[in-house]
């Protein structure tokens, strides 16, 4: 049980502090016991809710089956595109390191639309709001198999993203907006472009979300560095857009949310569950390992090598 086993290590802890307290100063008993018995505690809730969790889940899935229920959801999302042109890298020896030489490299590339010509590309996709915007098509921009893929949400067919990304309305939302974009084709993969941002914008209209309107605030939202990109076909059109995976959870107001979950997040409306809230909320579980790591320190060990520090 979990009092058992919350004795069986509180004796441990014991055992060990005396053993070591001998031959280390340095040692920390009380902060080790400390740790130990957190994570105990922290263990026990995990596995109370893993017990839990699993039941309830094998009984949504039994619905899904029965219904057909549950497609393109959480654990079942739709498979995204395969990588589709790839080219031969090529290194260069500069100071002792073996780095990429992007210019040779990408002058293996089979693809058809050269480097210049695909940025330019983007850049009309990402002016025409990926066709959202008043007087742009679409499916002039955008391919029939079209996937739209961010960190949390995707992928999306064509027309689920311009429906939705069409009904934020961001530049009414935030007439100053600006991404702050850099662009370079990838090398390894010639048919995506790269853009890279750093978003700021200011609150001054209404934001639309999931059938809310939410009325200006005025607040400043500052968007972590983002890497996004855009993958091409022959034809020129995109097939997969990438956006809002943050490259620095540091920098910016969002906690390290990119995409419509930073503006939500900097404005005060963040999204009701844990990936709207922050880029990371370490579970209870890793919690308790680090807590155990840190026991082994308090006991003059160090957890990565086991060796007595």
């Amino acid at each position: 049980s979990a009092f058992w086993l919350y004795n069986l290590l509180l004796r441990l802890c014991s055992l060990l502090a005396l053993d070591r307290i001998v031959h280390n100063t340095h040692m920390q008993p009380l902060a080790a016991l400390g740790n130990l018995c957190t994570a105990s505690l922290l263990l026990t809730i995990d596995l109370i809710h893993s017990a839990i969790r699993g039941a309830l889940l094998f009984a949504v899935d039994l619905i899904d089956v029965a219904t057909g229920s549950g497609k393109n959801t959480g654990r079942k999302k739709l498979g995204w595109h395969e990588q589709r042109y790839a080219t031969s890298p090529v290194f260069s020896d500069e100071g002792g390191y073996e780095a990429l030489d992007s210019a040779a490299t990408l002058a293996t590339s089979t693809f058809p639309i050269g480097p210049e010509e695909l940025i330019a590309k983007a850049k009309r996709v990402l002016a025409a709001e990926f066709g959202t915007k008043a007087g742009a098509d679409p499916a002039a921009l955008l391919s029939d198999d079209f996937q739209f893929v961010a960190p949390i949400v995707g992928p999306l067919s064509r027309a689920e993203f311009v429906r939705a990304f069409g009904s934020f309305k961001l530049k009414e939302a935030f007439p100053d907006l600006r991404d702050k974009s850099w662009f370079a084709v990838d090398p390894l993969e010639p048919n995506r472009v790269w853009f890279f941002s750093r978003a700021e914008a200011t609150h001054t209209g209404t934001l639309h979300f999931g059938g809310r309107a939410i009325a200006a605030t005025h607040k400043v939202v500052r968007s972590p560095p983002q890497a996004q990109s855009l993958l091409f076909d022959r034809e020129g059109k995109v097939y997969t857009l990438t956006v809002g995976y943050c490259m620095d959870k540091r920098i910016g107001n969002t906690e390290g949310l990119g995409g419509v979950f930073a503006y939500l997040k900097a404005v005060g409306q963040p999204l009701p569950v844990k990936e709207g809230q922050r880029l990371y909320t370490p579970s209870v579980r890793f919690e308790a390992l680090e807590r155990l790591g840190k026991c082994a320190e308090a006991l003059g060990y160090d957890p990565a090598t086991r060796k007595r520090l």
